[in-house]
């Protein structure tokens, strides 16, 4: 599990604490009878969220791949100017 997985896990966690706390036992089965609407925007929030996490993870792998990018062409543009002065001597 990565940094942004344990944090959004974290949020997560906290997210069901509050809902445990506060829904009674039965809301769900509740909604499903006398509210579906509601019980559709719940489905909703939760497809949201569920697709929000993926995009984070995606994105989060996406900023991975542009660090190693970034490392790679600074290493060498390092490796590049320690061979510069070798270069500069031989076409003298």
């Amino acid at each position: 599990m990565n940094a942004l997985e344990r944090v959004l896990q974290r949020d997560l966690d906290h997210l069901l604490d509050r809902l445990a706390s506060s829904a009674r036992e039965g809301t769900l089965d509740e909604c499903a009878e006398q509210r579906p609407d509601l019980l559709g925007q719940i489905d909703l929030a939760e497809s949201e969220l569920s697709a929000t996490r993926r995009d984070l993870l995606d994105a989060y792998m996406a900023w991975g791949a542009a660090l190693d990018r970034c490392e790679h062409v600074w290493k060498t543009a390092g490796l590049q100017a320690e061979q510069l002065p070798e270069v500069i001597a031989r076409a003298a």
